[in-house]
């Protein structure tokens, strides 16, 4: 069933340099400087699970080279046998790794942090309402624990980004599985950029042209010949520029981050199951980005609404002033932009 494999890299840290006996670096500890900046940009599985053996007790803690997508995993084994979960899967490589919409998730290898969570909780698909936001509210809290120059620009987009500055550090993905009569089992996948936003920028923008290219080509090849007038091409909403943890985190530590995230996303979870998303509306509304700002609300690639974004309700709704009055958003299929109010442009659609 999983034919990813364990990684366990065997990496030199500087105090592990040898000195000759006239007092000189060997040529290890040369270049010791390299090693532990080569080891900060690995999982050490060991370190990980020792140091979340007292916050997760009764957690497996999975730490892998490569596989194709940690979430599908755990969907996986879910199916099988609920009995799995609580467990923790990271991967240094995800071959298949997805975002929102079957996006895929665009990495590099000690770039990005990608793992995943499978937990199985009392109730329904209704129970989990709000669980995104509430799972953007942990990833804050575990980064906020880390000694980070500006915690206060880290922010919430709903429903499932977190930004750094306005733009994008981290994605969010739940998906669900039954799990026997009143049970249902969960798996949320986060992928956070560590390093190097503007490559992560450039391979963006380059998958999207090729997405365009793609479409505009299937399209003219599905085209009736009927008439000779191309439909006009759907505006491309430019995404949410992508931000990396080392603006405000220098050379981040990948197994370092992952452990003070997983410290919080455990817990949240043991405190939904019995509390829901009520105990974490206002953390989330007091790191809401866009709180009192003028945005868009976009699907399919159309503006659809304008207003003011307000806040969420108790199911995690997006609350939206316009001109004709509030509006709630439930549909995650939906993207939030600010408005770059042009002239002309009406309030509220």
């Amino acid at each position: 069933m999983n034919n990813a494999t364990s990684s366990s890299p065997d990496i030199l840290c500087a105090a592990q340099a040898s000195v000759a006996a006239d007092g000189t670096e060997s040529a290890v500890g040369a270049t010791a400087g390299t090693r532990l900046d080569v080891a900060s940009r690995r999982l050490d599985g060991e370190r990980i699970r020792s140091r979340l053996s007292a916050a997760c007790r009764g957690w497996g803690i999975e730490v892998v080279e490569t596989t194709g997508s940690t979430n599908l995993d755990l969907l996986a084994r879910l199916r099988e046998n609920v009995a799995c979960a609580p467990t923790v899967r990271a991967a240094m490589v995800q071959t298949a790794g997805r975002g929102q919409r079957g996006r895929a998730w665009q990495s590099q290898p000690g770039d990005s942090l990608m793992f995943s969570l499978a937990y199985v909780m009392s109730g329904g698909p209704a129970d989990l309402a709000g669980l995104s936001l509430a799972t953007g509210v942990a990833v804050i809290e575990g980064l906020s624990d880390l000694p980070l120059s500006a915690p206060q620009a880290l922010g919430l987009k709903w429903p499932n980004d977190v930004l750094l500055r306005g733009g994008k550090l981290a994605g969010i993905l739940i998906e669900t599985v039954p799990a026997g009569p009143g049970r249902i089992g969960i798996v949320i996948g986060i992928g956070l950029n560590l390093r190097r936003a503007d490559d992560l920028a450039t391979r963006i923008d380059s998958a999207a042209a090729s997405a365009a290219s793609a479409a505009s080509a299937s399209g003219a090849s599905g085209a009736s010949g009927a008439s000779n007038r191309s439909p006009a091409p759907t505006p491309v909403v430019p995404a949410t520029p992508p931000a990396a943890l080392e603006s405000v985190f220098p050379e981040p530590d990948m197994s370092t981050v992952l452990v003070a995230l997983v410290k919080r996303l455990t817990a949240m979870l043991d405190r939904f199951a019995t509390q829901g998303f009520a105990a974490f509306r206002e953390d989330w509304e007091a790191m809401h980005a866009y709180g009192g700002a003028a945005i868009r609300i976009i699907e399919h690639g159309r503006d659809v609404l304008h207003g003011v974004a307000l806040g969420v309700d108790g199911h995690g709704c997006l609350r939206v002033a316009t001109s004709q009055g509030e509006r709630v958003i439930a549909s995650g299929e939906v993207s939030v932009r600010l408005l770059d109010r042009a002239p002309g442009t009406q309030e509220a659609r």
